[in-house]
């Protein structure tokens, strides 16, 4: 079965620097022999917001059943020294429909000033 990447809307301003979140049933994840464990990675997709904001989505822990999707926004002085120890916003969940809005929620609020 080929997978799709989960489709967002994605306000101006955001640059994708990777996008490896596909559209999947996190609730099917329920042991290390499911068929998409690949998919249950850390790194699974990140946006920067005019070089100073980094949108950044995980499953964590790696590979592992027990885990969550971990949504983090960090502020950053340039691309290369994001703040990683001190997240603005953290978000997290089994459901992937709920990281969907929460995803589309940061985008739109920091494009708004608004976080």
């Amino acid at each position: 079965m080929s997978l799709k990447l989960v489709p967002l809307c994605v306000p101006t301003g955001w640059k994708v620097r990777f996008n490896e979140f596909t559209d999947i049933d996190s609730d099917s994840f329920v042991d290390e022999n499911h068929e998409h464990v690949w998919e249950f990675k850390q790194d699974l997709l990140q946006f920067v917001y005019e070089e100073n904001r980094t949108l950044d989505l995980g499953w964590y822990p790696e590979f592992n059943p027990e885990g969550k999707y971990k949504l983090v926004l960090i502020d950053s002085m340039n691309e290369i020294q994001p703040d990683w120890e001190n997240p603005t916003y953290v978000f997290e969940s089994r459901k992937s429909k709920e990281i969907i809005e929460k995803i589309e929620f940061v985008l739109n609020e920091v494009s708004k000033c608004r976080l």
